[in-house]
C-alpha cells in the first residue's frame, strides 16, 4: 500500500455559502480514450486543450445517481481547480477510508471531510461508467458506443461543497467552484 497526500480544491465560488462546507472525495482519472470522431469525449478534450481532460469519479458515494450526475457534471465542465496538498484549517479531520460494503446512512452523516468508499481500482472501473454516462446523452443505444479506455493516472482530491435542499441540482450537493455558480436545477 502506498501512502500519498490527497489534493484539496479551493473554494472558488462567488456565491454566498449556506451551511457548513464539506469536502467530497473524488478520483480524478487521466485516461487514454479511443473514441469515434464527433464523440462527446472528443469535444470535451478539444474544449479542455491544452490541458488534459479528466474523468471524475465520486469516491464518497456508491449511489448510482450521485456517481452519474456529479461525475458527468465535472467531466462536461472540466473545472479549473486550485489544488493544494492536505486540508485547510477548517477541515480538521482526515479522510476516512471505508470498506466498500459499509453503509453510509445519509449523504451528510460524515463530518467536514467525506469518507472514501471507492478504491483506486474501483475508480478505474467506475471511470467506464462515467464515460458511458457522458456519451449516453447523444447515443440512442449504449451498444453503439465504441470506445477503448485505459486509466493512465488517478488522483484523490477533495472538492468543497455544501448540502443545501434549495439547490436540488446533483442530489442537493452544490460544488463550491465558480464553474458551478450558475447551475441550479
Amino acid at each position: 500500500m502506498t501512502a500519498f497526500p490527497p489534493l484539496t480544491a479551493a473554494v472558488t465560488s462567488e456565491l454566498a455559502v449556506s451551511g457548513p462546507v464539506r469536502y467530497l472525495a473524488f478520483w480524478r482519472v487521466l485516461a487514454s480514450v479511443k473514441s469515434p470522431a464527433g464523440s462527446a469525449w472528443e469535444r470535451i478534450c478539444r474544449a479542455a486543450a491544452p490541458e488534459p481532460a479528466y474523468l471524475f469519479v465520486p469516491a464518497f458515494s456508491l449511489v448510482r445517481p450521485v456517481v452519474q450526475r456529479l461525475g458527468v457534471s465535472l467531466v462536461e465542465i472540466q473545472p479549473e481547480l486550485e489544488l493544494t496538498h492536505g486540508f485547510s484549517a477548517d477541515a480538521v479531520s482526515r479522510p476516512v477510508l471505508v470498506n466498500a460494503d459499509t453503509r453510509i446512512t445519509g449523504e451528510v452523516d460524515f463530518g467536514p471531510v467525506s469518507p472514501v468508499v471507492t478504491s483506486r481500482q474501483d475508480a478505474r472501473a467506475l471511470a467506464h461508467f462515467v464515460y458511458l454516462a457522458v456519451e449516453s446523452h447523444e447515443a440512442r443505444d449504449l451498444r453503439s458506443i465504441d470506445y477503448e479506455l485505459e486509466s493512465v493516472e488517478e488522483d484523490l482530491l477533495f472538492i468543497p461543497a455544501v448540502w443545501d435542499t434549495r439547490y436540488i441540482h446533483e442530489s442537493n450537493w452544490r460544488l463550491l467552484l465558480r464553474e458551478f455558480d450558475g447551475l441550479v436545477a
